[in-house]
């Protein structure tokens, strides 16, 4: 095995696995919650003005 080959398959492996971290079902919440920040933020920008 060349060294290209096994510094790709080291980098395929690191991508499957950042994937399944970042999409496994318990950190579902934690995104729902990032998410509402910017929505939060909105809001209380708009209440300020009126």
């Amino acid at each position: 095995m060349s060294y290209h080959a096994l510094l790709t398959l080291v980098f395929f492996v690191t991508f499957i696995v950042m994937v399944g971290w970042v999409y496994r079902p318990s950190r579902k919440q934690d995104y729902e919650k990032l998410g509402e920040i910017a929505m939060e933020k909105d809001r209380n920008h708009q209440g300020g003005e009126q």
